[in-house]
């Protein structure tokens, strides 16, 4: 891709990206397709893979969730294959590692014109189901972590507290360390443990116990370009419809779907101008996402892009929900700053679904509300309805969720914790 093209303006560090001898920033990603046997009816349908899973086959059509779909059970009901959609699976997150099928997308990090690294502060929150020693920067063993600097290492700060709003306690620096303890298990030379001097890994000498939420500030380095993730979704798209070769049969429109996070892509998608690609022409012509709140993605420097959107409790510092929210353009009444997210001739027609879930912690009503909570009109091509927040897409009859099911568990909040009692997360958005 270009890096010098307007359209590419948005994209956090593209300028410290290296280039091909052409002046050309290059990366790749894996690309999965599923086409009805008669052809299909000249429509595409994209999944906007959830942190780099397939789901829309398991949503729309009664289907087990697998990222390998290769056989016809594999494709349920086959409700959007049967009404003739082309399915599309394409890697947007660049900051995922390999395990379990994920679709992955390699992304330069970014340089220096000297060749030094890229340095800066960045936090990193940890919250814990059971006692573990050690966790990932990242505190996601599915996602790259952002390695920490040398000088980093020296002068991190880690703290504990009990509530979002509680004072910090900060944890003196002999018990802690930038470490992962490996071993312990049944291998051939026994039980023995090591701890590992590791730039992407914290290890806590006592142990990271549920009921706290641990915050590590330190100077990371070797950033990713994440925001060539968006630049990929458009360009694959846009050449499944456009190229004269037709590599999926003729497309006459385009349709996507993202749940819970991939819904925060798709606003952003449509907030930074990607629905249109380099010719002018219309990307998609209509998106749907489910379950995102009023939130984005964000996409600066050391983003964790796993990391959910706040919840009740945790991820507060999360920088998923800024201004705009709406879709309709709103002023911020706080900074005076005026947006929207749909401001384009190019813009989609867009079905925004939420449930309980996003009004009571995902800040849901400021998709349809003024900062300082007035209603808003809606602009064309645009509506909001609401669902459950897992259920099984399309609308259907269905047996009522068994006890402990996921859409049982969502819509309940965790206890506060206390000294007697320990909490664990809500499933990450």
């Amino acid at each position: 891709m270009d890096p010098e093209a307007p359209a590419h303006h948005a994209i956090p560090d593209l300028g410290l990206a290296p280039r091909d001898s052409t002046g050309l920033v290059r990366f790749s990603g894996d690309v999965e397709l599923l086409r009805p046997v008669d052809g299909g009816r000249r429509r595409l349908f994209f999944d906007w893979g959830n942190r780099g899973n397939k789901r829309a086959v398991q949503y729309f059509c009664d289907a087990p969730h697998t990222n390998r779909p290769r056989t016809l059970a594999d494709a349920g009901n086959g409700f959007l294959l049967r009404r003739g959609y082309t399915v599309v699976f394409g890697a947007w997150q660049g900051d995922l590692l390999p395990g379990d099928g994920r679709l992955l997308l390699d992304l330069p990090v970014a340089r220096r014109d000297d060749g030094e690294p890229v340095r800066g502060l960045t936090t990193a929150e940890f919250i814990v189901e059971e006692p573990t020693g050690s966790l990932p920067l990242s505190r996601w063993s599915s996602t790259r972590s952002s390695p920490v600097s040398e000088r980093g290492v020296r002068h991190a700060r880690l703290t504990r507290r009990r509530y979002s709003h509680s004072a910090p306690e900060e944890l003196p620096t002999e018990t802690w360390r930038f470490a992962r303890l490996q071993g312990g298990g049944g291998d051939l030379k026994g039980r023995s443990t090591a701890l590992v001097p590791s730039r992407q890994d914290l290890h806590l000498d006592d142990g990271f116990r549920p009921g706290w939420i641990y915050e590590l500030t330190y100077e990371a380095e070797d950033p990713l370009v994440l925001g060539l993730g968006l630049v990929a979704v458009r360009d694959l798209v846009s050449h499944l419809r456009h190229d004269p070769a037709q590599p999926v049969g003729p497309i006459d429109y385009a349709y996507g779907w993202g749940r819970s996070q991939t819904g925060r892509a798709i606003r952003d998608f449509i907030h930074l101008g990607f629905n249109e690609d380099l010719e002018g022409r219309r990307v998609f012509d209509g998106l749907l996402p489910h379950v995102s709140g009023a939130g984005r993605l964000g996409l600066e420097r050391f983003t964790n892009l796993t990391v959910p959107g706040g919840q009740q409790y945790e991820d507060h510092l999360s920088a998923a929900d800024t201004f705009p929210f709406a879709y309709a353009e709103t002023v911020d009444h706080l900074t005076g700053e005026r947006d929207a997210i749909m401001k384009r001739p190019s813009d989609p027609k867009v079905l925004h679904t939420q449930t309980s879930t996003e009004y009571w912690q995902r800040r849901g009503s400021l998709v349809h509300t003024t900062t300082d909570g007035q209603d808003l009109g809606f602009p064309p091509n645009y509506g909001v309805t609401s669902g459950r927040r897992a259920s099984t897409w399309p609308i259907r009859r269905r047996a009522p969720p068994r006890r402990g099911s996921a859409t049982t568990r969502r819509t309940s909040s965790p206890p506060p914790p206390s000294s007697a009692q320990s909490w664990t997360p809500s499933t990450p958005g």
